[in-house]
């Protein structure tokens, strides 16, 4: 099974590594991918994401406290909620603990650097193999022998960067990585399903609005030929967010944009409360 790492930063890039190399030792059917180890020299790294992301059935996504708002982080966690079912995407938290998120990183499940969280996470991997997991038994047995190791290597981990960040280039490589999946993905949006159109739309205004620094959370849902995005302020005002039906994709980002408020957030005025 293909597994898709997540990272950004040279601590959450160890704790990758570490999983990298230790989780197919324990089950072999597991097939873990990180960027920085697979990707071959002279190959374009930006072609190897796209098709990796897409062919991904579960996904890890390493956090730590200077990589929570990072765009790489962000970008990569939601291609993983669309390719992947969330039921088969984790956060692994390294110096974190699961309160410490928000949406939409908040929204997967999430799996504490410790022996109990790590042991959990490799028994839902391993039922992620279908007619090819193993004995739940064989699992327990597997991790009990393997675990001193990866504690080991968890143990070793630096602590975050102190000085500016990020280490890569991130708004560059997003960019890059946009652009290959446009390219790929012509002709656009039109001969997307509706569900699938739908799935784009609220990911590209989830990112916008969270971006702007100014939600603690949202509820989606369709209203008309469009959508409504009710979002509950971080100071604890509401605000809505609509959407047409017929607004081309390209236009989500300048649509979305002009409704973001730039003050404090008011209060709701239809009596309807916002939740996730």
């Amino acid at each position: 099974m293909e597994i898709f790492i997540s990272w950004s930063g040279s601590r959450s890039h160890a704790v990758a590594t570490a999983l990298h190399d230790w989780l197919p030792k324990i089950i072999n059917d597991l097939r873990p991918w990180l960027s920085s180890a697979d990707i071959g020299k002279g190959a374009r790294w930006s072609v190897d994401v796209a098709a990796r992301l897409n062919a991904a059935k579960a996904g890890i996504i390493c956090l730590t406290p200077n990589n929570l708002h990072s765009d790489w982080i962000l970008f990569e966690a939601g291609a993983l909620s669309k390719a992947v079912e969330n039921a088969n995407v984790c956060t692994f938290l390294i110096g974190l603990e699961p309160s410490d998120l928000e949406p939409p990183l908040s929204q997967f499940q999430a799996t504490k650097a410790e022996e109990a969280d790590i042991l959990k996470l490799l028994q839902t991997l391993n039922q992620g193999l279908g007619e090819n997991a193993l004995p739940r038994e064989h699992v327990a047995g597997a991790f009990e022998m393997g675990w001193p190791k990866l504690k080991s290597d968890l143990e070793k981990i630096p602590a975050d960067e102190t000085s500016s960040r990020p280490v890569r280039s991130e708004r560059q490589l997003l960019e890059e990585i946009l652009d290959l999946v446009r390219g790929q993905s012509r002709p656009a949006i039109a001969s997307l399903t509706e569900e699938d159109r739908e799935s784009v739309v609220k990911a590209r205004a989830a990112k916008i609005i969270f971006e702007s620094g100014t939600a603690q959370s949202f509820r989606t849902r369709k209203e008309g030929s469009g959508l409504r995005i009710d979002v509950t302020g971080r100071g604890g005002g509401e605000y809505v967010v609509t959407i047409p039906r017929d607004l081309q994709v390209e236009e989500i980002e300048k649509c979305v944009s002009a409704q973001l408020p730039t003050n404090e957030v008011p209060p709701a005025t239809d009596g309807k409360t916002a939740g996730p």
